[in-house]
């Protein structure tokens, strides 16, 4: 019995479809998830799929994370984004949400316990005037593209006392573009380097897919979507999409 609303009831009963059951919040201690993100140039060497382009960095240690836009009418009172929030991992990978006041091509500090980045949108004001970065020491993470209000990432790290089930993906490539599309996870405690747990190539073509089981990632994994084009200039944008099971409510016991 999957308990819904604390009541003993399974949870094909009374809601209908399970994963609709998941989104409505009708199921306790499981929640939906969707990460988007699109890479509008993937080349002849692997990339990942992101707005930034080329290799996500990824600090070992909690650290400072900043957020600068390249043009100064991203800012309070400005024609642009104002605030953003973000949602990113501590060094504990536990969840923290923080909403940022931007000042254009000045360098906001979002957080100093940051490890992961998991999501950033604008939360006021307009789409995004410049490109607007969040970074640590080590590089950038997360870009907000000129005109977009969203991050536009992949990458996802499974929380502290959290399970993911990915269900399904979405993968679509621009006109004459080419690739091989492939997920890949690791243990994000241990230095262990990322493997490929699956792959799809197309050419100019969508596709929208279901796993035929859950595919589990366990908690403080990475995820990332890769990509390389054989003829390059390719334009890749994959979202996927997943269950979070929180370990302590939800249990298999």
């Amino acid at each position: 019995m999957r308990e819904i609303q604390n009541r003993g009831r399974t949870a094909n009963d009374v809601w209908g479809d399970f994963r609709f059951s998941v989104a409505t919040g009708k199921i306790k201690g499981l929640y939906q998830r969707v990460q988007f993100g699109k890479n509008p140039d993937v080349d002849s060497s692997y990339e990942d799929i992101w707005a930034y382009g080329g290799i996500k960095p990824y600090p070992t240690t909690a650290t400072t994370l900043n957020v600068v836009s390249s043009n100064a009418a991203d800012d309070v009172g400005g024609a642009g984004a104002t605030e953003i929030r973000v949602e990113y991992l501590d060094g504990d990978f536990n969840t923290r949400v923080v909403d940022v006041e931007l000042n254009g091509i000045g360098s906001v500090q979002v957080a100093t316990d940051f490890l992961r980045l998991q999501d950033a949108f604008v939360l006021y004001g307009a789409p995004a005037v410049g490109n607007i970065d969040l970074s640590y020491s080590g590089g950038v993470v997360g870009r907000i593209r000129v005109g977009r209000t969203d991050v536009e990432n992949t990458q996802f790290t499974v929380p502290a006392g959290f399970t993911a089930y990915i269900v399904g993906a979405n993968v679509g490539l621009g006109k004459s573009s080419d690739a091989q599309i492939d997920l890949q996870l690791r243990d994000a405690t241990n230095g262990a380097i990322f493997r490929t747990y699956d792959e799809v190539s197309l050419f100019e073509n969508n596709i929208l897919f279901d796993y035929p089981l859950a595919f589990p990632v366990q908690e403080k994994h990475d995820i990332r979507i890769q990509a390389i084009s054989a003829q390059g200039n390719s334009s890749v944008g994959v979202a996927y999409y997943m269950i979070l099971r929180d370990n302590d409510i939800y249990r298999n016991d």
